[in-house]
């Protein structure tokens, strides 16, 4: 009987949504109640699952921070991590997934970041728990999506502390308000960006016990944004800035937005709205990464185009490894090739841009199109815009 649940939420939207919005932590909650009032009556039986898998996962939290708190504030990471940055759907889990086949190199996983400050303590049997309810595919492009797999620190970030960016997910009005205040620091209190600094440490203290003290590689496309932040943290860390053309990046962006934020909205969502979210959040994070990146040491830094890392995988890999000193590339290259094969059959989304909506891009992004080196209106809007295993 239990099974058979378990098998429907996991053909359902709920263990997806279980998995980006449950296990919030108690006190962030209080911390989001001004938000209450923004709250859609028909959203209410969602906000029961936030709050019921909060105040049952409570318990838990309590275990894991008095067995294991002292444990993971001694972890120190051995190296400084490897950051792959890039705006949202622009190739970055698809480079992060390549390296990842990479064993010499950890990562926070899916399940870490479902359930974080008890994924210690819920050791092998909540993680199968899990394992059963979490969709075997994403919802927005049906990319596989076990709970293994390398996921974003944004997201347990934001069942942590109520200023992380992914509190968009419940309220998705306040995606600008969020990403000025908390994540470019305009006008944020020194304890915001204090709490961020030692919460962000934390998650990847336990990530590092998790992966057994490897090299971590990271993808947090919020990251892009947060240069300076990092640097102050890991002074020398190695970053990866995967960039796309603006086009295919605003087309999928939207699409990613419609199928995610109906899911995990607390919200009455408008379309119009959405779109000049896409394009301000664009704008500010390009702009404020353009600013930053001449703060890293140039052997610490480099570029890669998703058009070559989709057409050459491991020569782009190769590249990667070269330029940023990174070892072990001849030894993982078997695995980056065994995964770079297994993508080969995916059926990539088409998606259309209507003029009206490339002239916006035309008319906000001209600053990011120069600086990338794409030509405007280069491509016809029916061409396939790629998805899944490549954003």
């Amino acid at each position: 009987m239990i099974g058979r649940v378990l098998d429907a939420v996991r053909r359902s939207d709920l263990g997806y949504q279980v998995g980006l919005i449950g296990f919030v932590q108690c006190t962030n909650l209080v911390r989001l109640a001004h938000y209450a009032i923004d709250i859609h009556p028909r959203y209410l039986p969602r906000l029961a699952l936030v709050v019921g898998t909060s105040v049952c996962s409570g318990p838990l939290r309590l275990l894991e921070s008095a067995w294991h708190g002292r444990r993971v504030a001694r972890i120190r990471l051995q190296e400084p991590p490897i950051f792959i940055i890039g705006h949202w759907r622009s190739g970055t889990t698809h480079l992060h997934n390549l390296m990842t086949q990479d064993s010499a190199l950890g990562s926070l996983s899916m399940y870490q970041a479902m359930v974080p400050n008890c994924s210690l303590i819920g050791g092998a049997w909540l993680k199968s728990l899990l394992s059963r309810i979490v969709p075997l595919k994403r919802p927005m492009d049906d990319m596989v999506w076990p709970v293994d797999a390398p996921q974003e620190e944004e997201i347990p970030l934001a069942k942590l502390m109520p200023h992380a960016f992914y509190t968009r997910f419940l309220f998705p009005d306040k995606a600008q308000q969020l990403f000025n205040k908390y994540v470019l620091m305009e006008g944020a209190p020194s304890s915001a960006v204090k709490e961020f600094k030692r919460k962000y440490l934390r998650l990847l203290q336990v990530a590092s016990l998790h992966a057994g003290g490897k090299r971590l590689v990271l993808k947090n496309p919020v990251n892009t944004a947060r240069v300076r932040q990092l640097l102050e943290l890991f002074p020398d860390a190695k970053f990866i800035h995967v960039f796309r053309n603006p086009y295919d990046v605003f087309a999928s962006t939207r699409h990613l937005h419609r199928k995610m934020l109906g899911l995990t909205t607390l919200q009455a969502i408008r379309a119009e709205k959405a779109t000049d979210a896409i394009l301000g959040l664009y704008e500010v994070m390009m702009k404020r990464y353009f600013a930053e990146r001449s703060l890293i040491p140039p052997k610490n830094l480099v570029e890669v185009r998703f058009e070559d890392l989709e057409r050459d995988p491991l020569e782009e890999l190769r590249r990667v490894y070269d330029r940023l000193e990174l070892p072990g590339f001849a030894e993982a290259e078997p695995a980056f090739r065994a995964y770079a094969a297994s993508q080969k059959n995916y059926r990539k989304n088409r998606l259309e841009l209507p003029e009206e909506d490339r002239r916006r891009v035309d008319q906000r992004w001209a600053f990011a199109f120069r600086e990338l080196g794409y030509g405007m209106r280069g491509r016809e809007s029916t061409e396939p815009v790629a998805q899944a295993a490549h954003a």
